[in-house]
């Protein structure tokens, strides 16, 4: 088993040792692509029940008053044309006011940074925003009381710390119970949870935190299978945790944690899938990209039904990628920076037609 991995300033990560993944050249992929909807199509993945099908809720009415499918939605994946200010991965990125509040990550180096930008996704102009308090990657971002908080990360070590902006520069507001890097965390009603991780001691981080405020933080459940680098996204009143890496294996188990705190695993993912993120498009669930193993990305897309438990392919990103922040609004997602395997500047827009 490949042992947790940490970086400090100036300490080679062991993403940027990956060889075997043949890269696409940045500049062919500024146009559309679509990606096909497997669902639509009737295929499925072997040992899965069903495909999804159509969003919940969409219908169409026939010419005799009966009640069909509606016409299938296509999902169209953009290498967007314009580039971050800088390559950038394992960063925070929340949607504020309309635009994208991009907070730390991993840089060129190897090395945590403190920078913090925001970003236009229609016409990817940026405007510097302070600095952080506290330099951190592995980090996540949640929106909460009308601030952004940026949760724990890490730096030369793992950090606590939780560091909040609403206008001017940003500040350390509170801390988590234990150090916490390569961590998800999501906003579930009126509560931001922070699911998995790790504290420099164990495997991984098996206590899921919520708070109302970011300053005071409580232990609610436990995960069944405790893991870091898992991709979380919110439906349906639940927050669906994918995979994840425990003692340098990635996982394939899917982890459901409901507003109570209770958690168990309910469904397998294809392939062991670790640094994946995750977004809720149309009221379905897309996996995108990640890690099979320590030492190969993926360019891989799935769809994920919370109904049945299953999984259908839904064609493939630009190239492969891992590690990149994500934020979704209605049928809109973006991926932006991650490793491929180098750290990259670019962002890719998955959108419903």
């Amino acid at each position: 088993m490949t042992p947790p991995r940490r970086w400090r300033a100036g300490r080679r990560a062991a993403a940027a040792a990956v060889v075997a993944v043949l890269l696409a050249p940045a500049g062919c992929s500024g146009h559309d692509s679509p990606a096909p909807d497997a669902s639509a199509a009737g295929r499925r993945t072997p040992g899965t029940p069903r495909s999804p099908g159509a969003a919940p809720g969409a219908a169409s009415a026939s010419p005799t008053g009966h009640t069909g499918p509606a016409a299938p939605r296509r999902l169209v994946v953009t290498t967007q044309p314009w580039r971050l200010p800088f390559p950038v991965a394992r960063e925070a990125v929340v949607a504020q006011h309309g635009a994208l509040v991009v907070v730390g990550g991993l840089v060129a180096g190897d090395a945590s940074t403190d920078r913090s930008f925001t970003l236009d996704p229609a016409t990817g102009r940026t405007h510097p925003a302070p600095p952080l308090a506290v330099p951190v990657h592995d980090t996540a971002g949640v929106p909460l009381g009308g601030r952004v908080l940026v949760l724990g990360g890490g730096n030369a070590t793992e950090q606590d710390v939780v560091q909040a902006r609403a206008a001017g520069p940003w500040s350390s507001v509170g801390h988590l119970p234990q150090p916490r890097s390569d961590l998800s965390a999501v906003v579930l009603g009126r509560r931001a949870l922070v699911l998995g991780g790790y504290d420099a001691t164990s495997v991984a981080v098996p206590s899921v935190l919520a708070s109302t405020d970011g300053v005071r933080w409580r232990s609610v459940g436990t995960l069944p299978v405790p893991v870091r680098y898992g991709a979380g996204a919110v439906l349906g009143h639940a927050v669906w945790l994918f995979g994840g890496e425990r003692g340098g294996v990635q996982q394939r188990t899917v982890q459901r944690v409901d507003a109570s705190g209770r958690a168990r695993v309910v469904a397998r993912l294809p392939r062991p899938l670790g640094h994946a993120s995750a977004l809720v498009l149309g009221g379905r669930i897309l996996l995108a990209g990640g890690r099979t193993s320590a030492t190969s990305l993926t360019d891989r897309l799935w769809w994920f039904d919370p109904a049945s438990r299953s999984f259908a392919p839904a064609g493939r990103l630009p190239r492969p990628l891992a590690d990149a922040a994500v934020v979704s609004d209605g049928d809109t997602g973006y991926l932006v920076g991650g490793e491929s395997p180098a750290v990259t500047d670019r962002v890719v827009r998955l959108r419903l037609r």
